[in-house]
């Protein structure tokens, strides 16, 4: 039941000593927005003393200052309700470390007269610099992603594989823009990863970039907006798939951001389908990224010059598509199919097929049965015996052809009786007779002739068979 003791006989809880001697640091802002109180937790962990900080406005603008955008309550809180926020340790403008703030509305006469806020320290307060520890959980998930993008990968005994791998260890040696060239599906992004988890980089975050299919403001955004990524010690590659398609201003402003590269900064590696000088002489890319962001120039050969490495490519294929359980098992019959094919997708297509044929094999060995029905065709096709080379037609060559074969015709068609093929074919007999020995017709056995019947006076062959 109510209390009915006077709100003015009643007796007041000491909320200042109370928040006076916790640990954890709280704060206060008014309904104007102003901080009003903050105790001596919160006071040693933003470094600053209240009498300092006090009247401070927060806001989320930009214009505002790093601690006041950091203790910014939601909108949400200003409607009433209780709202988590994380937010980076100011200056900092990304984490780790954060500050999970807990926003709590104060309420009275139906409306939020004040905020109260609860800080908790996220992540290692010490984590400001590549070297930032990590949980044992993030370091392991880190460990597996690498040894799926280990030099390994593009290992194989063909000669551009050779020539490739020895490429891809000069720059993970070093810390130089690399320029990847290959066609589509052919893995430039794979081996940009290679690069990066091999490479000094590896510690820090790898960012690929789709120039072409996303916006120039939003790319602009993320990597120089605020809290952007240029900014930011976190990351340790950036990767542009096709930066021709981003429009100039933006290739000078990411020209600039690596000419020359900062110590310990990111390392930039680009992928196209063609080489930056190319790019640069039809007026899509601007100098700087020739001369400066393209130094090491790879060229990833496509599937169909590598063959040697299919059955490699296969098996790491399968094995990272079945991470959590047992690699699928490929018969003997595909390897013929899958090595008369072309290629045009490269790898990318390759991946692809042996998504869907896994998927029709389910748990037996994947069979020619279970691959595309164009590869099958492709490869009954390839199969076939060649026919012998013919000899080529003259207009002579193919007139005594279609001669020849029409007088055959014509026999067949008369019984074998050279008589009523040369009507047929509206000539003289002897003159058929000396085609047919030109041509090398054989002359068929010819009828029996009928005797002439007793009393008639009709002139010998009137009894000959139908047609004579």
């Amino acid at each position: 039941m109510p209390d009915p003791t006077p709100p003015s006989d009643r007796p007041r809880f000491p909320w200042r000593a109370y928040f006076h001697g916790t640990t954890t640091p709280v704060f206060v802002v008014s309904a104007a927005r102003r901080l009003r109180y903050a105790n001596p937790a919160w006071e040693a962990l933003v470094g600053r003393s209240l009498a300092a900080a006090r009247g401070m406005r927060v806001s989320s603008r930009r214009s505002a200052g790093d601690l006041a955008q950091a203790l910014a309550p939601p909108a949400e809180v200003w409607a009433g309700r209780p709202a988590r926020a994380r937010r980076a340790v100011p200056p900092a403008e990304t984490g780790p470390p954060w500050w999970d703030v807990t926003f709590v509305p104060l309420a009275a006469g139906g409306r939020v007269t004040g905020v109260v806020g609860f800080v908790v320290v996220a992540g290692d307060a010490g984590a400001r610099g590549p070297g930032a520890k990590l949980s044992a959980a993030v370091a392991d998930l880190r460990a597996q992603v690498a040894l799926g993008f280990s030099l390994d990968l593009i290992a194989g005994p063909s000669l551009g594989a050779e020539r490739l791998a020895a490429q891809v260890r000069l720059a993970i040696e070093t810390t130089a823009p690399v320029w990847i060239c290959g066609e589509p599906g052919a893995g430039k992004e794979t081996l940009a990863r290679v690069i990066h988890h091999d490479g000094p980089t590896r510690e820090r975050a790898f960012w690929g970039v789709e120039c072409g299919g996303l916006p120039a403001a939003l790319i602009e955004s993320q990597l120089f907006g605020k809290g952007g990524l240029a900014a930011s010690d976190r990351l340790g590659t950036l990767y542009l798939k096709d930066p021709a398609a981003l429009p100039r201003d933006l290739q000078a402003r990411i020209a600039a951001l690596f000419t020359p590269r900062r110590p310990g900064g990111p390392r930039l590696i680009c992928g196209a389908a063609r080489p930056a000088a190319d790019a640069m002489r039809e007026g899509k890319l601007i100098p700087p990224f020739h001369t400066a962001l393209s130094v090491l120039e790879l060229t990833v050969p496509p599937l169909r010059d590598r063959l040697d490495d299919l059955s490699r490519l296969v098996d790491r294929l399968l094995e990272r598509g079945s991470a959590a359980g047992e690699k699928p098992r490929v018969a003997d019959d595909v390897w013929p199919v899958l090595r008369v094919h072309d290629w045009p997708g490269n790898v990318r297509e390759l991946g692809d097929i042996l998504v869907r044929a896994v998927g029709k094999a389910g748990t037996g060995p994947v069979n020619k049965d279970h691959l595309p029905r164009y590869l099958r065709d492709r490869f009954l096709v390839a199969a076939a015996p060649v026919r012998p080379e013919e000899r080529a037609w003259t207009l002579d060559a193919v007139l005594e052809a279609v001669e020849k074969r029409l007088i055959e015709l014509a026999l067949r068609q008369a019984g074998g009786s050279q008589t009523v093929a040369a009507e047929r074919l509206g000539v003289f007999r002897t003159r058929l007779w000396r085609r047919m020995e030109a041509l090398g017709i054989p002359v068929p056995p010819q009828p029996p002739k009928a005797r002439k019947a007793k009393g008639t006076g009709g002139p010998a062959g009137a009894n000959e068979p139908d047609g004579a």
